[in-house]
């Protein structure tokens, strides 16, 4: 079930940030670049992204020099004259030319501190929900109204199978809160504590499990993926560094199965289907 999660919507993303976040520079102590952007109260990181300085660059030169066409820039300006020690600049070419002559790359373990804390700040999948029902160590929590109800008693927690089989048995053979009509339509009792819960006061057999996952809540999982897939090899997108919160790639993909969803625990009142 992990597996093609990872393949179809994780790893493309995780590609992508860290071939977009892998490189990083910082200026030369001697950068005339440098203090030129300082001189315009332009302040970059000690670190940075080619990508940030090249936007700063381009935001200057289109506003204080003239484009001869698209891809050719005529520096009018002395001063970036002697910055970039040419009169004009081929826009396709500024990075290679222009701009690597003023710094230097990161160092490598550095590079790779930046570029996992911004992987962790811009990345996002949403968790696989189908799956956390199908799951067997998944834990769910039923709402206390409801749990009472059936249990005499709160706190209870369930796979989801197991909750599936006790609710519908709840709700197809309860007399005290429920009242059967034939063999599909359930009505909810009136003056019962379950009837201020819903906004609706019938519903059909086939709804069960629709009721069910609007009354319970994920509260995570007892196996990792160590446990639920142990033939899965490491991914090595995340290169172990003094700055990475998980000691490997299998922690963090627990992470955004358990947390990247909407089931944690809130039941508001007034439920509707």
């Amino acid at each position: 079930m992990y597996v093609n999660f990872i393949r179809a919507e994780l790893l493309p993303q995780l590609i992508s940030l860290a071939s977009k976040y892998a490189v990083w520079w910082t200026f030369k102590p001697d950068s005339l670049l440098k203090s030129y952007l300082n001189d315009r109260e332009i302040y970059m990181e000690k670190y940075f992204r080619p990508d940030e300085l090249l936007e700063q660059v381009l935001n200057i030169l289109k506003n204080s020099t003239q484009f001869s066409n698209n891809s050719v820039i005529v520096l009018n300006d002395e001063e970036l004259q002697r910055v970039f020690n040419t009169y004009f600049i081929h826009v396709p070419d500024l990075i290679q030319e222009n701009l690597l002559p003023h710094i230097v790359p990161a160092p490598e373990e550095i590079s790779h501190c930046l570029q996992d804390k911004i992987m962790t700040d811009n990345f996002y999948v949403t968790s696989p929900v189908d799956i956390i029902y199908k799951d067997p160590s998944s834990v769910f929590w039923l709402t206390p109204v409801v749990d009472f109800a059936i249990n005499k008693s709160t706190g209870n927690v369930n796979s989801w199978s197991k909750l599936l089989s006790v609710f519908t048995e709840f709700c197809t053979t309860n007399n005290e809160f429920l009242t059967r009509h034939g063999d599909t339509i359930l009505e909810i009792r009136e003056n019962t504590f379950l009837n201020d819960l819903f906004d609706f006061k019938f519903f059909h057999i086939s709804q069960i499990e629709t009721i069910l996952k609007s009354i319970t809540k994920f509260l995570g999982r007892k196996n990792g993926l160590n446990q639920s897939c142990p033939l899965l090899k490491h991914i090595s997108m995340y290169k172990q560094s003094s700055c990475n919160k998980f000691t490997d790639v299998l922690m963090f993909i627990d992470d955004v199965v358990n947390n990247n969803n909407n089931l944690m625990p809130y039941v508001p009142l007034g439920l509707h289907i």
